[in-house]
């Protein structure tokens, strides 16, 4: 055993302090001097650390782990399997743990995590069933859809039109898809429907796991209502809709400190319908917590796209449910759901009718993109599928000019981004201080950005951040300057700053330096820099920070991880994330063998939520 936690990480390699104390304090309760129950709850604690909620210990079995990379001699070897098996069960049955680990199907859980999971399983579970629309509803929804939908006859199916059909007597829904599949449209036209079937009665909470997102999908919702301005019934509904959607810790009520919120099973949350826009950032934790703090009436629908990488923390809810659910459950349906399909959408190809007992469709992909197509969908795909040879030869190899007017995709080196450091500067951000007003200033901010996988390192955002910055503040200062992109890196409810807001340094009408921010409206409102909470300079930008915006075009850094622990997050979803926040252009810094590499690399993590979900919801897996 480790008598202490720099003995134990001279020898373990990959070990943080929380670690050692999580199975010191453990081994501790049962009494035990065992290496293998020491290493075993180290393996726990990094796993959970690694965004995994459970250990597969029969992974573990036979291999050499926690070895350091200049020291063949380091690590520990565990046990083969059938031991391995015997001594995890038998920590987890022993009185002195008093039920601190749970074992379920060779998975090893903290309390925390299988509390987690067994509370969002049940909660999906109670809402698993449709509540039948009455005649009057559907006679509403009928007069009405012809101003939510296009009604010709058509035999290619409209997948906005099915989840919209089958989402509205949902108490639990998913839509996921990728970037431009229309998910918003089919959000606004969802909620009007709900509002058309229950005579604008319903209580509509929007809400995100960011500042950013939220402000996004107000903007994105508010556009799309907008469509009915004009039709005497909706334009009614449509108003009462627009109000900004919250951050989900605002929308809980949860401190900056502490995890007791205000919303919970005790005091639930005053809504009717919750849209849970960017599901895929909302790690498990959270999303229980959300759950928790349902009403039973409330309908909760999960919008996102599985594709993009899993939450910062623990989980990956969004993907784990798909899992659980099937990869689209409008493939076939149950005869009900069938039938209120044909019934609303009469013009559009039946849907078949499932023959083997699967539960009611909740999962409902949007597959057609509207609006991300061309070659920035077709790299996106490539990436998604792990299939990059094809598609590097087609790229196009552009010149340092060229780059901060890119359309589509294409290519550069890191050796032209270094010898071209200042020219790429001032291309892709000297106009933003040189510009005559705010608007053009915050336009020319919101027109590219740099990305990068890593915050540390050369090619991370500290170190490129501080590179422009001398390049474009007066007299190279780092202080505030007119012209100065800022992000916000902590929640501030009383400023109404959020992490991950972004704004700009520009003087007032006097002439003052002030840091101003984009309203729910489209308005500026000004923050004295004084009272701006902790931000810091956003020229570049990590893709995690990235989740939740869009930007006209990029210039997506993929270098070689800075470190080992870096390269353990470094995969295909993390690409695929930053590739697609551009909307006309992207440029990869990279060479085709680290792209391959990072390609190939998933970021799967391990959970119990499908199978436990699955088992919940009676899905023949």
């Amino acid at each position: 055993m480790f008598a202490s936690y720099s003995l134990c990480t001279a020898r373990l390699a990959d070990i943080e302090a929380i670690d050692y104390f999580f199975a010191r304090e453990l081994t501790g309760r049962v009494g035990s001097s065992n290496e293998t129950d020491f290493c075993l709850l180290l393996a726990l604690s990094r796993a959970q650390r690694m965004g995994n909620s459970c250990l597969i210990v029969s992974e573990l079995a036979g291999e050499h782990y926690f070895a350091h990379s200049d020291e063949p001699d380091s690590g520990f070897i565990f046990a083969q399997q059938d031991e391995l098996l015997f001594r995890a069960q038998a920590m987890v049955n022993h009185p002195g743990m008093a039920g601190r680990l749970h074992w379920y199907n060779g998975r090893l859980y903290t309390a925390r995590y299988w509390q987690f999971e067994q509370q969002l399983v049940a909660s999906i579970a109670e809402r698993s069933a449709p509540e039948p629309l009455t005649d009057e509803q559907m006679a509403a929804l009928l007069q009405a859809w012809p101003s939510l939908f296009p009604v010709q006859q058509s035999e290619q199916q409209d997948w906005q039109q099915v989840a919209t059909a089958l989402c509205i007597n949902r108490p639990f829904a998913m839509l996921s898809g990728g970037p431009g599949t229309g998910k918003t449209y089919t959000v606004a036209r969802l909620l009007m429907a709900l509002q058309v079937a229950w005579q604008g009665t319903l209580n509509v909470v929007l809400t995100a796991p960011t500042g950013k997102a939220a402000q996004r999908l107000t903007e994105s919702v508010d556009a799309a209502l907008a469509q009915f301005a004009g039709h005497p019934t909706l334009a009614a509904y449509s108003s009462g809709m627009q109000q900004p959607a919250m951050t989900l810790h605002r929308l809980l009520g949860m401190p900056r400190w502490g995890i007791q919120s205000r919303f919970n099973q005790h005091n639930p949350v005053p809504a009717d319908v919750i849209i849970v826009d960017e599901s895929s950032m909302i790690d498990l934790a959270l999303m229980t917590r959300l759950f928790r703090a349902l009403a039973p009436h409330t309908r909760v629908i999960l919008v996102g796209d599985p594709k993009q990488l899993p939450s910062v923390e623990a989980g990956n809810v969004l993907g784990d449910i798909i899992a659980a659910l099937g990869t689209d459950s409008t493939e076939s349906v149950d005869e009900a759901s069938a039938q209120q399909f044909t019934r609303l959408c009469p013009h559009l190809p039946p849907l078949s009718v499932n023959s083997n007992n699967r539960p009611v469709a909740m999962h409902f992909a949007l597959r057609r993109a509207q609006r991300f197509s061309g070659q920035l969908a077709a790299v996106a795909s490539a990436m998604n599928n792990g299939l990059t040879d094809g598609i590097w030869n087609e790229l196009s190899v552009l010149e340092a000019s060229q780059m901060h007017s890119v359309e589509g995709v294409a290519t550069s080196s890191f050796s032209a981004l270094d010898n071209h450091f200042e020219q790429l500067a001032i291309n892709w951000f000297g106009a933003i201080s040189r510009a005559g007003s705010l608007p053009d200033a915050m336009n020319h901010l919101q027109a590219g950005r740099w990305l990068t996988p890593f915050r540390q390192g050369d090619w991370g955002a500290l170190a490129l951040n501080q590179r422009i910055e001398r390049l474009l503040s007066p007299g190279g200062s780092r202080g505030f300057y007119k012209g100065r992109p800022v992000m916000i890196t902590e929640n501030h409810h009383g400023q109404r700053l959020y992490n991950g807001d972004i704004g700009l340094i520009w003087p007032d009408e006097r002439g003052v330096l002030k840091a101003w921010f984009t309203g729910q409206d489209g308005s500026f409102r000004a923050i004295p820099i004084m009272r701006l909470p902790q931000h810091e300079t956003v020229y570049v930008m990590t893709i995690h920070k990235s989740q939740g915006s869009e930007f006209n075009r990029l210039l997506l850094l993929v270098p070689e991880a800075p470190s080992r622990q870096a390269a353990s997050l470094y995969s295909r979803e993390l690409v695929y994330t930053g590739l697609t926040r551009a909307k006309t252009g992207a440029v990869l810094v990279t060479t085709q063998a680290i792209l391959q590499n990072v390609v190939a690399r998933r970021q799967q993590r391990k959970t119990g939520l499908p199978q436990l979900l699955a088992g919940a919801i009676g899905v023949n897996r």
